[in-house]
């Protein structure tokens, strides 16, 4: 089974997850998945994957940039070689016909539900296929997914769902309503409502307006306020 097969396939199964959260779930089991989702998709995807690797528009010292994209890792969206080269390539052809995420050519469900099939061409990543890190991710990607879901069973089967597939369900769709909702009618736009559910995401047209910035939008964006306290800590210089 390829890459995108395999991401597809692990995507239904969280996508299934649901179920079992709804019937089974105590309610700590669902603040437990949403603490997950913070470190997927705010720690791991927008602030690493996103503003860190893409377009290394803030930085940390290399054990908290590790870490994170450590988090990301479980989130189920992709290695961070893939998920950077496809967003590199989303920013130079925006909304137009070779755009991998654009829904005006390539149509709302494809864009939400099968970006994993969008082609990823490593020449967007020159600049990380020098880090060993990164290399490894990529490769054992998968492998990385299912110890830690071994992990999880053995602690609990239970945090199989809520510490890992639920979380990644719910990361794989905000992520991508910010793809499939906010590039409507071929253009970026900014969804106050995704700003606060993603992270900082959905100030989108913020975002393409000058994508070099780690500040999506002044108000509402998590994902920014966290990155002036971690560059404040550390003194990181820009």
């Amino acid at each position: 089974m390829n890459t995108p097969n395999r991401l597809l396939f692990a995507q239904v199964i969280a996508h299934l997850s649901i179920i079992l959260m709804v019937l089974f779930a105590e309610w700590w089991q669902w603040i437990v998945a949403i603490i997950v989702y913070f470190a997927t998709g705010c720690l791991g995807m927008t602030m690493t994957y996103h503003r860190l690797l893409s377009h290394k528009s803030w930085s940390c010292p290399t054990w908290l940039e590790r870490t994170f994209a450590s988090f990301a890792t479980i989130g189920l969206t992709g290695s961070a070689l893939g998920w950077v080269a496809i967003h590199r390539k989303h920013h130079r052809f925006t909304d137009q016909p070779d755009d991998p995420h654009s829904p005006k050519y390539i149509g709302f469900l494809r864009a939400h539900f099968l970006s994993m099939y969008s082609s990823v061409e490593m020449r967007y990543v020159k600049d990380m296929l020098r880090d060993k890190f990164y290399l490894f991710q990529h490769k054992y990607y998968f492998w990385i997914n299912i110890a830690w879901g071994v992990f999880l069973y053995v602690l609990d089967p239970m945090a199989v769902v809520y510490a890992w597939l639920f979380p990644a369900m719910v990361l794989w769709n905000a992520g991508s309503s910010v793809l499939s909702l906010s590039h409507r009618g071929g253009e970026p736009h900014n969804d106050p409502v995704l700003g606060w559910v993603v992270w900082g995401e959905g100030w989108h047209r913020n975002h393409h307006d000058n994508p070099r910035s780690a500040m999506f939008n002044n108000r509402g964006d998590i994902g920014w306020t966290l990155i002036k306290l971690i560059e404040r800590k550390y003194d990181v210089e820009k």
